[in-house]
């Protein structure tokens, strides 16, 4: 769970930058955020091959997720759609690692 939060944070962040209508930061924070996603990506799907209990799903949302975030810093005139899914794709992505962690503690 703790290697998915950098990227999170960073998209979060972007989507603050837009938000506070600071585009150039917003910018630079998602490109930064193009290595941090690929390699979450990657190791998920190692996690798949190595059959340590990597989920499909988080593959193909990460995978999804770095389509998005190359869409915006390539496209400026689709930024503000893409940078709404980004996010969005986000908060699936925190609230599946969170179910995830919630099932794989036991009750007292």
């Amino acid at each position: 769970m703790t290697r998915q939060l950098a990227p999170l944070i960073i998209i979060v962040a972007a989507g603050l930058a837009h938000a506070a209508d600071r585009p150039g930061l917003a910018f630079y924070l998602l490109l930064a955020a193009i290595p941090v996603v690929v390699a979450v990506a990657l190791a998920s799907y190692g996690d798949i091959v190595a059959d340590e209990g990597g989920s499909p799903a988080h593959t193909a949302l990460w995978t999804l997720g770095l389509v998005l975030v190359v869409a915006t810093v390539a496209l400026p005139s689709l930024g503000s759609i893409a940078l709404t899914a980004c996010l969005l794709l986000a908060g699936i992505q925190g609230a599946l690692a969170l179910a995830a962690e919630l099932r794989r503690r036991p009750t007292p």
